[in-house]
């Protein structure tokens, strides 16, 4: 067993370890599990990216899928990679076979961390049943809420927090699963937020595959021509789908998703920015 961790996470890494060693202390096993420290790259946190890290390779590049890490994984051996998340899971499974849900269980609780403009940051640990405006009540947003971005990096953008917090419903809402909660006040613009996501895409890709390298360089091209008066709405989603569905990682299969999102809950901000105006008020030269 390994458990895999970012490098910059110095206090968890020591909470991890002393954790590990209390339970093989106490449970008196052969083999203490490893504590694997990763780069502090968004990329090194992608599924098959994370199993190059461990193996120390120089180059961090999505792994072709199949094999799957179910198949060929850490060290050429058959690899299964979950989060925290699945140990609860597990656990309830295992107590309710009959009436446990793959599809739509996620028991107990989530933390969450919510960041943006806010006085400063909070992480809040909720039950899977409560709403993601159970998180905003752990903070102090400055001035009025007008977008929140769920899910982390490349999550979804909404203009509501009324969504549980369990992952089958984020997923619903296509709004990402990770524990990360930004928040936007009025001074945000939902265009220009979905641009600059979009091309982080772009910069940080691990340049494998050609749907999240040359896909990420569209979108963004795609959106910069919003600014010029061209709002090609199906072009974007169409490309968006086929990043989604045919890139070789979860970096590219979710880099479209908050232009997507933001298309869907601020479409007017587009066209008012195709005339030429920001809603917002922050877009230069417009």
């Amino acid at each position: 067993m390994v458990v895999y961790l970012n490098e910059s996470e110095t206090l968890a890494q020591e909470r991890v370890r002393a954790a590990v060693e209390a339970l093989a202390d106490e449970r008196d096993l052969d083999g203490i599990p490893e504590v694997v420290a990763g780069p502090d790259r968004f990329i090194a946190g992608e599924m098959t990216m994370a199993l190059e890290a461990m193996e120390g390779k120089d180059r961090l590049e999505a792994r072709l899928r199949p094999p799957t890490p179910a198949e060929v994984g850490l060290y050429g051996r058959p690899t299964v990679i979950h989060t925290p998340r699945t140990l609860a899971q597990v656990r309830e499974a295992v107590r309710s076979p009959d009436t446990f849900d793959p599809e739509a269980a996620d028991p107990g609780t989530r933390l969450v961390t919510v960041s943006g403009d806010v006085d400063a940051p909070a992480t809040v640990e909720l039950p899977t049943t409560a709403s993601l405006s159970a998180a905003r009540d752990a903070v102090t947003v400055d001035g009025p809420l007008k977008l929140a971005c769920v899910g982390g990096q490349f999550g979804g953008l909404t203009d509501t927090l009324s969504h549980e917090v369990s992952a089958p419903a984020l997923a619903r809402a296509n709004l990402g699963t990770d524990g990360a909660v930004e928040l936007f006040g009025e001074r945000t613009c939902p265009v220009a937020l979905a641009g600059t996501r979009s091309r982080f895409a772009y910069e940080e890709n691990c340049g494998r595959c050609v749907p999240c390298r040359e896909g990420s360089t569209q979108l963004v091209n795609l959106l910069r021509d919003v600014y010029d008066g061209q709002y090609a709405r199906a072009k974007i989603q169409e490309l968006a789908r086929v990043m989604r569905e045919t890139s070789t990682c979860d970096f590219g299969r979710m880099a479209s998703r908050p232009a997507t999102t933001a298309m869907a809950t601020f479409e007017a901000d587009f066209v008012a920015h195709a005339e030429g105006r920001c809603p917002s008020g922050v877009c230069e030269g417009m």
